[in-house]
C-alpha cells in the first residue's frame, strides 16, 4: 500500500511541476493566473493571493493553471490572448520544459550518487578468441555511433541494439575511429561467450571512465536525450502498428508499475520516475489538438498566417481532440483494470 500511494504522489507531482511551468512562465510574462490547482475533485482548501486563487482538491493527482482569456474572449490587457506570440508559445511549452528539467535533474542525481567507474561507447578490447576485428570490422579505440542506424547515446544502448538481432546475424555500425567517421557493414556477430551466470556474449569489452563531475553531466544529459528518443520510438512503433493500442497504460497501469518498481528499489522508482517526467514532456508536445503540442500549432500557424485563428474554430478542434483523449483514457485505463483482474 505504501509503495501505491507513493507512485500516486510522484505521477501527481509530476503533473502539478507541468502545471506549474506554465503557471511561472505566465506570471512572470504579465499574464493574469486566475485559478491554480494541485490535485483534482472537490476544493479542501482555497485562498486568493495577487489575484490568483490557489486550490487544494482532493485527489492527490493532477492539477491546473486557468489563464485569463486562455479559451475564450477577454477585454483584459492582462489576458492570454493579449500576449506577444513569442511570450505565448513559451508559456504553452513551459509545463513540457519542466518536466524535462526534473527528468533531467533526477536521473542528474542518480548517476552522481552511483559507485565507481562510468561504462562508455569505446571499445577496449575484445575476448581472447573474438573473430570479428580487423579494418572492416571492429578494432579497439572505436567508439560506436550507431548500430543498423541505431543512434548510440549511452553505453546500454549498445546493449539494445545488438537485442535486436538481424536475420542473418550481420550488422552496420558507425563508428568513430582516429578522429574520423567509419562505416561498417555486415559485420557478423555472434554468441560465442559466456559469463560466470551463463549469460551469453559477444566478447566485446568497454573502456571504463572516473565519474568526475563533467563525466557526470554528459551522461545525465545523454539517459535524459535518451529517454526521450525512447518515447518517439515507441510511438513509432504504435503508428506501425507494432504494438497495439491494447497494449498501452492510462494512469492505473503506470501507477502499477511504478509500485512494483519501488518494492525493488528506490533508484529504480526514481529513475522510472525521471523516465515518466521526460515522457510527459514529450508527449505533451506533439502537435495534437487539446495537448500543448496542438495549442503551439495553433500559434506557429497564427505567425505564418500574421493574424490568430479564429477562437471558436480553435475551440472546435481543441474539443474534438479532448473528446478522443478522454475516450482514449477511458479506454486504456479498462485495459489496466481488467490485467490487474485477470491476474
Amino acid at each position: 500500500m505504501l509503495q501505491i500511494i507513493l507512485a500516486i504522489l510522484a505521477f501527481g507531482v509530476l503533473v502539478v511541476v507541468h502545471e506549474f511551468g506554465h503557471f511561472i512562465t505566465a506570471k512572470r510574462g504579465g499574464v493574469q493566473v486566475n485559478e491554480f490547482w494541485i490535485g483534482m475533485g472537490p476544493a479542501i482548501y482555497k485562498k486568493e493571493y495577487h489575484g490568483t486563487l490557489y486550490c487544494l482538491r482532493l485527489l492527490p493527482f493532477g492539477g491546473a493553471c486557468v489563464m485569463e482569456g486562455e479559451d475564450g474572449e477577454s477585454e483584459s490587457e492582462h489576458s492570454f490572448a493579449r500576449a506577444s506570440l513569442l511570450r505565448r508559445m513559451l508559456i504553452v511549452v513551459a509545463g513540457a520544459l519542466m518536466n524535462f528539467l526534473v527528468g533531467f535533474l533526477i536521473v542528474l542525481i542518480l548517476v552522481g550518487t552511483q559507485q565507481g567507474p562510468v561504462g562508455t561507447r569505446t571499445i577496449e578490447g575484445f575476448q581472447e578468441g573474438f573473430r570479428y576485428q580487423g579494418e572492416t570490422m571492429l578494432m579497439p579505440g572505436d567508439t560506436i555511433l550507431e548500430v543498423n542506424g541505431y543512434h548510440i547515446f549511452v553505453r546500454q544502448d549498445i546493449n539494445i541494439a545488438l537485442a535486436q538481432t538481424a536475420a542473418d546475424g550481420k550488422y552496420d555500425f558507425k563508428v568513430r575511429r582516429d578522429g574520423r567517421t567509419v562505416q561498417l557493414t555486415d559485420v557478423p556477430l555472434t554468441h560465442d561467450f559466456t559469463d560466470e551466470n551463463g549469460n551469453k556474449l559477444f566478447g566485446i569489452n568497454f573502456t571504463l571512465t572516473e565519474r568526475t563531475p563533467l563525466v557526470v553531466l554528459d551522461q545525465s544529459a545523454r539517459v535524459s536525450v535518451n529517454y526521450a528518443r525512447l518515447v518517439w520510438s515507441s510511438l513509432a512503433q504504435l503508428v506501425t502498428g507494432k504494438v497495439g493500442v491494447d497494449q498501452l497504460s492510462g494512469p492505473v497501469g503506470v501507477a502499477e508499475v511504478m509500485a512494483n518498481t519501488a518494492k525493488q528499489s528506490m533508484a529504480s522508482f526514481f529513475d522510472l520516475v525521471a523516465f515518466i517526467s521526460i515522457n510527459l514532456g514529450v508527449m505533451n508536445l506533439l502537435p495534437l489538438p487539446a495537448l500543448d503540442g496542438g495549442r503551439l500549432l495553433f500559434l506557429v500557424i497564427e505567425g505564418i498566417r500574421r493574424k490568430p485563428v479564429p477562437a471558436k474554430y480553435e475551440g472546435y478542434v481543441h474539443a474534438a481532440g479532448l473528446m478522443l483523449l478522454l475516450a482514449l483514457m477511458v479506454y486504456v485505463t479498462g485495459q489496466d483494470i481488467l490485467r490487474i483482474l485477470m491476474r
